[in-house]
Formats: structure tokens, C-alpha cells, sequence
């Protein structure tokens, strides 16, 4: 007779039973020359569990067996549950293979072709069966317990890594993490700068992996997992970002809080590009640095609109000159800027009662929404309503409390540097042209799109804009003598002062 060798052992198994392969392999040769079994071939399956079939040996095994169907008679394993350890597995597998003529026999268990042969492998496979069952359920109940003591039980999210199975921040990357969590937060940049900083720093994610990274609760300090808690449970490891900044960022996500962010063109030998549009034909400037016959350069703007008329151009140095010209006009006047600060002052302080109000308010509802969670879990406990109907409502309120600590992130105001902030802007206006000229490229361009948000056209030495920065609008309705007014409610500086 010839026969095949199938021999199991998961990590598990060989690290606390000693279940090697080598002794599985001995017994089951043993057993075949004391049965008169030629051996053709042994499979071998390391590390692997028996919870499927799903297995790379045994599903080669299954093809060798109906490739060679007509040769083999026997399947030889150590102990019926290396094959599987449920028994609804065992049946199908021993049905298959009996059609093709082919019976699996075990090196240490009973072989009987009869009633009770057939009795004990069902037995022994309901008993590896319910031996995996145990376990899994262990395994199971040990992560919820592991979870509810805010244990991270999953890979290291990106910034973070595990020692020991605990979770640390991981130095550089954390830092990382942390920057474009904050950068995003202010509203200034789109997801496209984060993946760009990220990709500068070594950090190559997608942007589907970014959105989601935005989203998770573990970088301000808390698991989520349906599986094992209806709430967020604060977890034992430090967060990367406090809770008001990760709101911050699902404020702006959630569309609740508007973003003020150009698009950046940073070319800092061109600053006005894409920005002043040709006077013919509309189309934006770009910049241009051709070479004279010595070998030197020269800097233009150029209108490369094939369909351009005039193919306009000028020098980089008349057109900035006189753009900085054009600031100095629009420059408000001192005594404007004075009244203006007495305004945005009476302003904020309208605004900031408004905003202790809102936040009273948000919180109170917070305080209700934790309270019908509460009662809810009572009705659950004393089986007054469904499991089902529990959980839908607590995603109900789960849903409304992001909510609403998103808006209460946005409500924050800064109570202590808002005059220093203000000192700062009214400076900014004051000194608009050498502000500009003294910029960095990125506060230039952030600069011209917060004055002049659909750009400038530059016609016969003249700057025309379709549309000024409703802060200039405001500041210029200040010198008509009877004014009736509502002023923005919030004005944030143009960069850190």
C-alpha cells in the first residue's frame, strides 16, 4: 500500500508541547512500516493553525491526492486533529477523499473501519473542536480585558511603535505626526502639504491613508472598537496631539470650521506669478529668466498664452516695484487702523461672552448626551430594549458628541494674546509694503491672496482688482462719518507674531 504523511505543528503548539514536526514524521514512518505503507511523499505545515483549511501544505496535499488519485491509498497523520479541528472540516475533508478512494488514518489513534471507529473520530474531532473554541474564547476575553485597560492590541499606528507590547510615541516620527496634526488645525494648509512635509521627512504615505490617520482617536490618547466597548476608553500610552487640536482637525474634516488656504506657487524669484494676469488676454503671468549672449540672466514675467495677442511680458523688477507701490496706497490710514482696533476690541469682547455661552451650552448638552447613554445602558441591562437598538442609539450619540466636541475645539478663543495679535495685524497694514518686500515666498504669496483673493491685473502700469479682502472693505467704510456696520468675528494674524 502506499500512503502520504501529513504533519502540523503551529508556534503555539511546538513552544509549550514540544509538538514537533521531526517527532510527528518519526511516529507516522514508524507506524507505516509496522502497516506495510510505502511512503510517496510528506507534507509539512510549520507554524500554521487548524482553524481552516486554508492551508499552503494542505490544500497541496488535496491537489497531489486528485492528481494522484489511482496511487494512493492512505493519508497518514500523527493525530487526526493535525488535519483539522473542526469537526465539520473533518467530515467534508474524510468525505472527499474517500471518494477518491483514499482514507486518512492517525499513527496514535483508533484506525477502526466500523461503528465505533467512526464514533471515536467524531468524538476526538468535537474535542479538538471544543478545545479550539476554549481557547479562541480566551484569547477573545483576554483582548477586551486587555482593550478596557487601554491596552493598543493592533500594529503601531504611523508615529507610534511597540516594545514589549506597549505603545510609545516614536521620537521622529511622532514629532512628525504631531506638526501637520497642528499645521492642519490652523486651517492654512490642505492635506496635499501634509503628504508633501510627510514625504520630505521620510514618512510615504497615500492620501486615503492620510484622511484616515487624520480620523483616529489613538493620536489624542483613546481606542475605539465596537467590538469591545460601546465608549472610547483612554488608553495607558501618551498621545501624540492634545484633544483640542485633534477636534481641531475634525472640525475642519467635518467642514465645520473654514479653511483660509492659498494655493502656493513657492518660487521665491517669483512671488507675483500666477498671481497678476496678462492685460490681454486674462491669463496669469509666469516667471521667466532667459539669457544674454554673455551668459547672463535676465527676470521677467511672461504671458505664455499661446492664443495671447501681445504675448505680454515686463521685468521682474518694474513689476514688484510697482506692486509695492500699489501696497503703499492701499496702506490704511493711522487714525482708520486706531479706530479699527477700538472696534475689533469691543468686537471680541462681544465674542468672547458669546463664545463662553456657546461653550456652556455645548458642554450641557454634552453632560445630556452622557446621561441618555447611561440610561440607555440601564434599559439594556434590565432588557427593556434589544441589543440592536442599543447599539444604533449609542452610534446616534456618539455621532452628536463629536459633533459637538468638534464645535467646542472651533469656539475656543485666546483670551490672553488676542491684543498681541491685534498689534501684530494692525502693524501688518501699517507697514504692508516693507512687510511684503521683507517676506519669506510662502507669507508673500499667503499675503496677496488674503488682500486681493481673485489675484490683480496689471494694465498700462495699473493695478485693477475685481475683488478686495472684505478686512480692507471694513477698514474703508471706517472713514465715512455715520457707519452701521457688523464686523468680522474673528481676525487671525497673518503668522505667528
Amino acid at each position: 500500500m502506499k500512503a502520504i504523511i501529513y504533519t502540523r505543528v503551529s508556534t503555539e503548539e511546538q513552544a509549550k508541547h514540544g509538538f514537533s514536526l521531526a517527532k510527528q514524521e518519526l511516529e507516522c514512518k514508524n507506524f507505516a512500516t509496522r502497516n506495510g505503507y510505502e511512503i510517496l511523499k510528506i507534507f509539512k505545515e510549520e507554524g500554521v493553525s487548524a482553524k481552516t483549511t486554508n492551508r499552503p501544505q494542505l490544500q497541496n496535499l488535496i491537489r497531489y491526492c486528485i492528481e494522484n488519485k489511482k496511487s494512493i491509498d492512505s493519508i497518514i497523520v500523527w493525530k487526526f486533529d493535525r488535519f483539522t479541528r473542526k469537526l465539520e472540516d473533518q467530515i467534508a475533508l474524510f468525505g472527499k477523499l474517500q471518494k477518491y478512494g483514499i482514507k486518512v488514518v492517525s499513527a496514535t489513534e483508533n484506525n477502526e473501519e466500523n461503528a465505533t471507529g467512526n464514533l471515536m473520530r467524531n468524538i476526538i474531532g468535537s474535542f479538538a473542536q471544543y478545545e479550539n473554541d476554549v481557547k479562541s474564547e480566551r484569547v477573545k476575553a483576554g483582548m477586551e480585558q486587555a482593550f478596557l485597560e487601554g491596552n493598543w492590541l493592533w500594529k503601531a499606528p504611523v508615529g507610534y511603535k511597540m516594545i514589549n507590547k506597549k505603545l510609545y510615541i516614536d521620537g521622529t516620527k511622532g514629532t512628525h505626526i504631531k506638526k501637520i496634526f497642528e499645521d492642519f488645525a490652523t486651517g492654512l494648509y490642505k492635506q496635499t502639504d501634509l503628504l508633501a512635509y510627510l514625504k520630505e521627512n521620510g514618512i510615504k504615505i497615500s492620501a486615503n491613508t492620510l484622511c484616515d490617520l487624520l480620523r483616529k482617536p489613538v493620536y489624542c490618547g483613546y481606542l475605539v472598537n465596537k467590538k469591545y466597548s460601546a465608549k472610547p476608553i483612554k488608553g495607558n500610552f501618551k498621545p501624540i496631539v492634545d484633544e483640542q487640536t485633534f477636534y481641531r482637525v475634525q472640525a475642519i474634516l467635518n467642514g465645520n470650521k473654514a479653511q483660509a488656504v492659498p494655493h502656493l506657487r513657492q518660487n521665491p524669484m517669483f512671488p507675483l506669478k500666477q498671481f497678476i494676469t496678462c492685460p490681454y488676454c486674462n491669463q496669469s503671468l509666469t516667471g521667466d529668466t532667459p539669457h544674454g549672449r554673455k551668459g547672463q540672466k535676465y527676470y521677467y514675467y511672461r504671458c505664455y498664452n499661446k492664443d495671447c495677442i501681445a504675448h505680454f511680458n515686463i521685468s521682474k523688477d518694474k513689476l514688484e516695484n510697482n506692486f509695492v507701490e500699489y501696497l503703499t496706497k492701499i496702506k490704511p490710514d493711522k487714525s482708520l487702523l486706531k479706530l479699527f482696533k477700538t472696534i475689533m476690541n469691543d468686537v471680541y469682547n462681544k465674542s468672547t461672552e458669546e463664545a463662553r455661552n456657546s461653550y456652556n451650552s455645548f458642554n450641557k448638552q454634552l453632560e445630556g448626551i452622557n446621561n441618555n447613554k447611561s440610561k440607555l445602558l440601564d434599559l439594556l441591562i434590565e432588557e427593556k430594549i434589544s441589543s440592536d437598538a442599543y447599539k444604533m442609539k449609542v452610534e446616534q450619540f456618539e455621532k452628536a458628541e463629536l459633533d459637538l466636541k468638534s464645535k467646542i475645539a472651533v469656539n475656543d478663543i485666546p483670551e490672553n494674546d488676542f491684543n498681541e495679535c491685534l498689534e501684530y495685524a494692525c502693524n501688518v497694514l501699517d507697514n504692508l509694503d516693507k512687510f511684503w518686500l521683507n517676506s519669506k515666498i510662502d507669507i508673500k504669496e499667503r499675503l496677496q491672496k488674503i488682500i486681493f483673493p481673485n489675484g490683480l491685473r496689471y494694465e498700462s502700469g495699473v493695478f485693477r482688482n475685481s475683488q478686495m479682502s472684505s478686512l480692507f472693505k471694513i477698514i474703508g467704510t471706517l472713514s465715512v462719518p455715520s457707519i452701521n456696520m457688523v464686523p468680522p468675528r474673528e481676525f487671525e494674524s497673518l503668522s505667528t507674531p
